[in-house]
């Protein structure tokens, strides 16, 4: 189990990384974010189960994974504001290039 979540984890920095490459419009992008929701639903579900069989040793390994789990959250945070950016530019570059449209029409 242990194995498998080392596998997820690195699965999960490959995918943020990737993400923090790729440009929004690109359709890869999508393909990564829901790489990215299977990763996080694989981790919690082997956290969950580790958590059902919890011991003094396991406290340790926990304390490890939840200083992870707010690594990919912080990581994952910084994606997200920046393609709201996005969102945002674009829809207002596209605001002013209807204002030049409208205005050359008359």
């Amino acid at each position: 189990m242990l194995i498998e979540l080392d596998e997820i984890n690195k699965n999960l920095t490959n995918c943020l990384a990737s993400l923090e490459k790729t440009p929004a419009e690109d359709k890869s992008a999508d393909e990564l974010v829901q790489k990215l929701h299977e990763c996080v639903e694989r981790r919690q579900f082997i956290l969950d189960k580790v958590l059902q069989s919890l011991n003094a040793e396991d406290k340790q390994m926990l304390e490890k994974q939840l200083q992870l789990t707010q690594k990919f959250e912080q990581q994952a945070q910084i994606i997200l504001r920046h393609r709201q950016e996005l969102l945002h530019l674009g829809s207002k570059t596209k605001r002013q290039i209807n204002v030049y449209k409208s205005i050359g029409a008359k």
